[in-house]
């Protein structure tokens, strides 16, 4: 019974080109303890573990194989066509018991789990950096609306009570002022005729009549 139970299920599911370098997403998940993580490699790295396999000197499955005439990568069929080759690769490479005790599978497992390992803090700490970011921006914000210096009332706005008193009390002076220039008017219009010139008192007609002459 112990023969029938796989560690780990390998499959490949997508594959994703970045320029000219395709990326082939491994897929792991340990039966045991119901571990599952993800990765990506590159067909040549693929070609090196099974190559390290070829030393144990025991029939493998069948390798997916290049073409001398034409790139894979640049034919999206054939990626597609390459990437199923590959998932039955590994589904019955995890059938092999002696493989699976390998040292050389057994290290190919626990590099991929520490590359998917290192891949997902990354990914957490730019989240973090990406939140902090977000919350110092609104800080900010909300520092900028706190000290905006406040905006002046519009003048189309109706007037204050306080604002009503000064002008009433504005509209009671100004005609005591205008009294007073009335005044002053009537007061220059009613001059006496007598004028005190050098200490003696001449009459006003006096000088008018001197300067007809």
């Amino acid at each position: 019974m112990q023969d029938n139970i796989f560690d780990f299920v390998i499959t490949v599911s997508q594959s994703q080109k970045n320029e000219q370098t395709v990326y082939y997403q491994l897929n792991f998940f340990n039966q045991k303890n119901q571990l599952v993580f993800h990765n990506q490699h590159r067909y040549s790295e693929l070609k090196k573990f099974h190559q390290a396999l070829e030393t144990l000197k025991i029939t493998l499955p069948s390798f997916p194989g290049t073409y001398w005439w034409k790139s894979v990568n640049s034919d999206p069929d054939l990626i597609e066509e390459r990437k199923q080759q590959l998932d039955e690769y590994f589904k019955s490479l995890t059938c092999s018991k002696i493989v699976r005790d390998s040292l050389i599978f057994k290290n190919f497992i626990l590099s991929a789990q520490k590359e998917a390992e290192k891949r997902i803090l990354k990914e957490q700490k730019e989240k973090a950096k990406k939140a902090e970011g977000y919350v110092n921006q609104n800080q900010k914000k909300l520092k900028t609306i706190k000290y905006q210096t406040p905006a002046a009332n519009p003048v189309n706005l109706p007037p204050t009570p306080g604002e009503q008193k000064e002008r009433s009390q504005s509209l009671e002076h100004k005609p005591q002022s205008s009294k007073i220039e009335k005044d002053n008017n009537k007061g220059s219009k009613h001059q006496s005729p007598i004028l005190n010139f050098g200490g003696s008192k001449i009459f006003r007609g006096i000088l008018s009549n001197a300067a007809k002459q």
